[in-house]
């Protein structure tokens, strides 16, 4: 399942994205990773969900965002939340590459729910897109 996040930058989806991890230890049953560009907000997260900065990581391109993506849940098969900040930035998409990332991080795993934050408005969505936002800042 993947959840979406969206609105223009600087229109509180952070702040939403790190309230909803926090609000998911209370029902998660497996784990949560938190993937961020930096490790700014480590100390607003529930000191169970593990925070990983995706710039610490040789990643360059959609495809090894994906890759890294994969190697992390086969892993763990115990990752139940996977929350993605900035998926623009931290898989280097362009307007014309989310839905195909999306389409790719729903084939991974049928069994992680996937929350991914997008600093665009919900209008340059596509359809397909809008049915799975959530929060619309």
């Amino acid at each position: 399942m993947i959840e979406i996040i969206c609105g223009e930058k600087g229109n509180g989806k952070t702040k939403a994205m790190l309230q909803r991890a926090n609000d998911s230890v209370e029902t998660a049953n497996g784990v949560i990773v938190y993937l961020d560009k930096s490790s700014q907000h480590m100390y607003e997260l529930n000191n169970q969900i593990r925070l990983i900065n995706i710039t610490e990581y040789p990643i360059s391109t959609y495809e090894g965002f994906i890759g890294f993506i994969s190697g992390l849940l086969s892993g763990n098969h115990d990752i139940e939340y996977v929350f993605i900040d900035s998926l623009i930035k931290v898989a280097h998409l362009t307007n014309d590459t989310i839905k195909d990332a999306v389409s790719e991080l729903e084939k991974l795993n049928s069994n992680v729910h996937f929350v991914c934050s997008i600093s665009v408005n919900e209008n340059v969505l596509d359809e397909a897109l809008k049915e799975k936002i959530i929060v619309s800042c």
